[in-house]
């Protein structure tokens, strides 16, 4: 009994995983892996925390002159909302603003992702 509750647990956790890597090619032809990703917490917006991570860095693999294989990637627009008031984002004013329905799960999880690689910094 306890094995099957402990596979349930595992089942339903790894359902909650969203992630993702960057597959390139590079100059030389070699296939590669990077930016492996992974988020953990509300499906609906983890699932944009990946796609910007992952066009993040597919852009910044483009620039070091290797290729994408999903070119898709290069097409998002990353851009993100103003924080209003003139404040900083973070994770806490991000996650207020999405529960009072003043984000969208999209909006949300690219600030996540912007805040996560440290963009907000800049």
């Amino acid at each position: 009994m306890r094995f099957l509750f402990s596979l349930s647990l595992i089942l339903v956790l790894s359902a909650c995983v969203t992630q993702g890597k960057l597959e390139y090619i590079t100059s030389d032809g070699e296939h590669k892996t990077a930016c492996e990703t992974e988020y953990t917490w509300q499906p609906s917006v983890d699932k944009y925390a990946v796609e910007y991570i992952l066009s993040y860095c597919a852009k910044k693999v483009v620039e070091k002159g290797h290729k994408v294989v999903d070119e898709s990637l290069l097409t998002m627009d990353l851009s993100i909302p103003l924080p209003p008031n003139g404040q900083s984002w973070t994770f806490e004013y991000a996650k207020e603003l999405h529960e009072d329905k003043k984000l969208s799960d999209k909006e949300y999880g690219y600030i996540i992702a912007y805040v996560d690689l440290g963009l907000n910094k800049n």
